[in-house]
């Protein structure tokens, strides 16, 4: 293939140039660096032998002249050395003659100004010394008496004036060289790479681009050709920058797939298997140092109802700055990582005092419990912290993890937000917890809930007004478990929303049946989770639910508890009215215990306040549960609400009651929940007292 445009040889040619002349170039600038530096070196030796000389010339003679004081004299001999020589300053140091002026040193000698004349030197002059100090070589003698007697010194100083005049030459010498040395190079390199370059270069393209599917040439490179360097290039570059983008590709495949299997996509922080290898590897220096490792598990406080409440959008950005909070308190030589859903860990190295632990998280616990708003929702977060040290508690990793873990659930059965060290009391009690959670789950498939009943009672005629459903396990082996065992754990996983649905739709079927039987039960009151009342389909599940047992809507009654209903109130409001809509009535549970605002409890479709028994059971003697209780029952007459109270246990507390406005009773002073068969014949005593 023969070009007609010539343009890519003549640019090859320029860039052939440019490559010959700057190695020429290089080539000679090597070559006359070494002389230059060879010549330097030779001239400095000059310097030095000249400097001998002079030193050793003068030195007998300005000896026996300092001995007679003859300043003058030695003086001569300094200015007639220098005449000879290419001495910058020759400077004598005479201490006898410092001992008559007193001073320590009487200094004379000659210098040359800017004009290279020969001056005497001055000491006091501070040009002279800065002179001195510039020049590029100096050499000093001691002057000695036979005797061994120092007299002074004597010192030469040699400027690089001559010097530089030489390596100017030495360079004007070695541009000329390279010139004429390049000019000669080029013609000679050109003519040998055209006939022995280009063309070798030109059937080397050709024949890489006839190749096969694997890149292998298919014909052998032929002996003559078109001058295709310019295919080369393009060949080559195309080559290099395939591979560069491979290269870049890869590695970004591999920077993505290490964060991807190390940190945490939601936070950024470390996951779970970099957070083992970091402890694991924290484990190993402690154990060749000496020293403990804490580790500390976070686990944030109903951080569930978050998600269920709000939605899991709003969840992810709460554990963003949840993240982002803990940064900033952790040291950043220690491991933070995320474990997932709302669990975090830390592992402190190089621990020297256990308080240091304390004081750690009591600082996450008060960070994390500071508001957050998150979308106009402002949030609190508390958190429970469970804490195991190595070698105290553990010698591995995985029961340091699992110590921490159980010391954390310890922190929640202890009323969360706090933190707790790790015992073997707490396994025993997060075993437990890990069986309870296996067995909830099987429960539910074999039927092993029941449903008992206590009643509410009119406390100034002692008539039934209804009842509550509250639900029982009927453990095979361990007997029957009460609902605080289960009903948290049941929350957190989850399992709470097939077993209300259970005690609904069981106890509305007992209500049908015992209405047909002529019985008069009143309403049941049914304890509805949060987790339920968020689900999309609730109400349509309710509905069904009264539809398939024939139950009235007036027979039922939802109990919610206050803290449930702040957690999302607007939401909370629109599914009650919905609720309420239908004829079922509605009470607030608990109500006292959490954070309820007037302006949404006003607006709530709620029928009844129940009274939370923490301020019954020190009724009528406690003061401020005295206060509390005087006030809920005004509150629910000024919203047109009824009020009931729960845990009474004495006839104090239900007189205080009723005397004060509060008639509706449920507790112990009655009657215990009941299983449906003692509930029945409770029943069947006093039907005619059953309030309508």
């Amino acid at each position: 293939m023969v070009f007609k445009n010539h343009k890519h040889e003549r640019s090859l040619y320029v860039t052939l140039g440019i490559v010959i002349v700057l190695t020429v170039t290089i080539i000679m600038i090597t070559h006359s660096a070494y002389m230059y530096k060879d010549t330097k070196n030779s001239i400095k030796e000059q310097m030095q032998e000249s400097s001998k000389e002079t030193l050793i010339s003068l030195q007998k003679n300005v000896t026996n002249l300092m001995k007679s004081y003859s300043i003058n004299e030695y003086d001569k001999l300094i200015f007639n050395a220098m005449e000879k020589r290419d001495n910058f300053a020759i400077i004598v140091e005479d201490y006898n003659m410092g001992k008559i002026v007193g001073e320590k040193s009487f200094f004379s000698g000659k210098i040359r100004d800017k004009e290279w004349k020969i001056i005497d030197y001055d000491v006091k002059e501070s040009e002279h010394n800065q002179q001195l100090k510039e020049c590029y070589y100096s050499d000093k003698y001691d002057i000695v008496t036979d005797g061994g007697d120092v007299l002074g010194t004597i010192a030469v100083y040699i400027s690089n004036r001559s010097m530089n005049a030489q390596l100017n030459r030495v360079i004007l010498g070695s541009v000329i060289n390279l010139i004429l040395i390049s000019l000669l190079l080029i013609i000679s390199l050109f003519i040998t790479i055209r006939h022995f370059i280009l063309k070798p270069l030109s059937d080397i393209v050709v024949s890489i681009r006839n190749s096969d599917d694997d890149g292998i040439p298919i014909d052998l490179i032929p002996e003559d050709g078109a001058k295709e360097i310019f295919l080369l290039s393009n060949t080559v570059n195309n080559m290099i920058s395939s591979i560069r983008s491979s290269r870049i590709a890869l590695k970004e495949q591999k920077n993505a797939l290490h964060y991807q299997a190390n940190y945490d996509a939601l936070t950024g922080l470390a996951n779970r298997f970099l957070f083992n290898d970091r402890l694991e590897q924290a484990i190993v220096k402690a154990k060749h140092s000496d020293k403990k490792v804490a580790l500390l598990f976070i686990d944030l406080d109903h951080f569930k109802e978050i998600n269920d409440s709000l939605g899991h959008d709003i969840g992810d950005k709460v554990l963003r700055v949840i993240a982002q909070r803990l940064g900033k308190i952790v040291h950043k030589r220690d491991a933070l990582a995320r474990l997932g859903g709302d669990e975090f860990t830390v592992v402190i190295e190089d621990l020297k005092h256990i308080q240091d632990i304390s004081l750690l998280a009591n600082k996450i616990i008060e960070l994390l419990s500071k508001a957050i708003t998150i979308d106009d929702n402002k949030l609190y977060i508390s958190s429970s912290i469970g804490i195991s040290l190595y070698p105290d508690d553990g010698l591995s990793a995985q029961n340091l993890i699992k110590y921490a873990d159980a010391a954390m659930y310890k922190a929640k059965d202890e009323g969360r937000n706090n933190f707790q060290y790790y015992s073997a009391e707490m396994t025993e009690l997060a075993f437990e917890r890990v069986i309870m959670d296996a067995g909830l789950r099987e429960a539910l498939k074999n039927e092993e809930f029941v449903v008992y009943y206590q009643p509410q009672i009119n406390g100034e005629n002692d008539a039934l007004t209804g009842m509550e459903a509250l639900v029982r396990w009927k453990h095979p082996s361990i007997g029957l478990v009460p609902p605080s065992k289960f009903i948290p754990l049941a929350e957190e996983t989850g399992i709470i929303i097939p077993l209300d649905q259970y005690v609904m739709k069981s106890a509305m079927k007992q209500m049908t049946k015992w209405y047909n039987q002529g019985l008069q039960p009143g309403v049941v009151a049914l304890n509805l989770s949060m987790k339920q009342l968020n689900q999309k389909d609730f109400i349509t599940i309710l509905k069904t639910m009264l539809l398939e047992t024939k139950c009235k809507a007036e027979w039922v009654e939802l109990e919610v508890t206050e803290s449930q209903i702040m957690a999302n109130p607007e939401e909370a409001i629109k599914t009650l009215q919905e609720i309420s809509a239908m004829g079922v009535k509605l009470a607030i549970d608990d109500f006292g215990t959490g954070y309820s605002s007037l302006s949404y409890l006003k607006r709530l479709p709620i029928d009844k306040l129940k009274i939370d028994q923490s301020f019954i059971r020190d009724l009528p003697d406690d003061e401020e549960d005295a206060a509390i209780a005087k006030a809920v029952i005004a509150l629910a007459k000024s919203l047109n609400m009824r009020v009931i109270a729960e845990g009474v246990e004495t006839q104090e507390q239900k007189e205080f009651l009723v005397k004060n406005g509060c008639k509706n009773i449920q507790g112990y002073l009655y009657a215990k929940p009941m299983p449906t068969a003692d509930m029945e014949l409770f029943l069947s005593k006093k039907p005619s007292s059953i309030a309508h």
